[in-house]
């Protein structure tokens, strides 16, 4: 079996670091949105200018990632779906580390944060270094170099790049007739399934529909 480092990232790889995004990119939304500390100050229109630039990549990769129209005829058109779904993210993906640099200093300076060690409050912790910790879900200074979350897109978008085949997600072998029953039962508990995905997508819209469409009133 090939190297993992030396692959394509798989779907389900993609679709865990977009909800990752997803999560950060909304938190950065609510930090924009919110009244900031007194001593701290930022243009209003600078500050919705921002914010409705990070909304508008937020909804873009939500709505890329929400694939509720995937179609089950063949593999084949699984497949083309997922690669599609992919070529979408790597643009966004592409887009979203321009943008964390200049998020994570706004920030910073709204949430009266460091983002290395020691962050001001629980919000400030799970933006800068992930929730409970864990660093590469936080997107730290926003720039690669500094690890965390802009280091895992960069890697992401690099073994995109330059990997081998891609290896095809094994929920699929759940559609496929001959494919031996052991194979469509036996996953690993660790892969996200359709299903998992789904309830993701419902309670990140249960959770933060009201909100973004407050922010949404700044476009």
């Amino acid at each position: 079996m090939a190297d993992l480092d030396t692959q394509k990232p798989s779907h389900e790889e993609w679709m865990k670091w977009a909800q990752v995004v997803i999560d950060r990119l909304t938190t950065c939304v609510h930090v924009y949105s919110k009244p900031s500390y007194e001593d701290v100050f930022i243009a209003e229109k600078e500050r919705q200018e921002k914010n409705a630039a990070t909304l508008s990549l937020l909804r873009r990769i939500h709505g890329l990632v929400d694939d509720g129209d995937t179609p089950t005829e063949s593999l084949a058109d699984v497949a083309h779906h997922d690669e599609q779904i992919i070529d979408g993210l790597t643009v966004l993906f592409r887009e979203a580390l321009g943008m964390l640099p200049p998020l994570s200093a706004d920030m910073q300076k709204l949430l009266k944060s460091e983002w290395f060690d020691k962050c001001n409050g629980r919000l400030a912790s799970e933006l800068f270094r992930g929730p409970m910790g864990n660093m590469p879900e936080g997107i730290g200074s926003g720039y690669p170099e500094q690890g965390r979350l802009p280091e895992v897109l960069a890697a992401l978008l690099q073994r995109e790049r330059v990997g081998d085949a891609r290896q095809p997600r094994k929920e699929l072998h759940r559609h496929d007739d001959d494919a031996d029953k052991s194979v469509t039962t036996d996953l690993e508990p660790s892969e996200p399934s359709s299903r998992a995905r789904d309830s993701v997508k419902r309670r990140w819209a249960d959770k933060n529909a009201q909100s973004l469409r407050s922010a949404g009133r700044v476009e």
